[in-house]
C-alpha cells in the first residue's frame, strides 16, 4: 500500500489552533523547514509550569515536555494518530493530563504522560532511559494547574 503524503498545511493549521486555544500562553510557531518541518515552542511561563515543544518531523508528530518527556506519534497521516496527538497536547496544556517523572540517584529514567481514568490515572505514553535498578525512586509530577480549558477557536 502506498504511503500517504503528510499534509504539512493541515499540521500547521492544527498548531495554529493550539495557539488560538490557549491565547494566554506565549508560543512561537516556526514553519520554516530546518531540523524539523514545523515546530511550536511554548516556554515555561505564568500559566505553564514547564516547557513544551511540539513538532512535525517527516510523518511523525513529537511532544517534548519538561526536561525529560519525549514521545512521538506516527504516522501522522492516520487521522486517529493525529487526533490522539492533539488531544494529548491539549490535555497537557490545560492541566487535564500530567507528566510523572521517576528519578534514581538524581537522574531521570522514566517519564510517563498520564491521563485521567475512572480509576485514577492511566499511562498514555512513556519515555525510558537505561538505568540500573539500584537506589530509591523519587517521583516528580508535572501538571499545569493554571492552564484552564482550551478556548474555542
Amino acid at each position: 500500500m502506498a504511503r500517504k503524503e503528510v499534509d504539512r498545511q493541515r499540521v500547521i493549521a492544527r498548531f495554529k489552533s493550539v495557539k488560538a486555544g490557549f491565547p494566554h500562553l506565549r508560543m512561537t510557531l516556526d514553519t520554516e523547514p530546518g531540523n524539523v518541518d514545523v515546530s511550536l515552542e511554548i516556554p515555561k511561563q505564568q500559566g505553564l509550569v514547564f516547557d513544551v515543544i511540539v513538532n512535525l518531523q517527516g510523518d511523525e508528530l513529537h511532544l517534548n515536555a519538561g526536561a525529560y518527556f519525549w514521545l512521538e506519534w506516527f504516522p501522522c497521516t492516520d487521522e486517529g494518530v493525529e487526533a490522539d496527538f492533539f488531544e494529548s497536547v491539549d490535555g497537557l496544556l490545560s492541566g487535564r493530563y500530567r507528566i510523572v517523572e521517576q528519578h534514581r540517584r538524581g537522574e531521570a529514567f522514566k517519564a510517563a504522560l498520564e491521563r485521567p481514568s475512572k480509576h485514577g490515572w492511566e499511562s498514555h505514553g512513556t519515555w525510558h532511559a537505561p538505568s540500573l535498578p539500584i537506589g530509591p525512586v523519587t517521583r516528580t509530577v508535572l501538571q499545569n494547574p493554571g492552564g484552564g480549558e482550551r478556548t474555542p477557536a
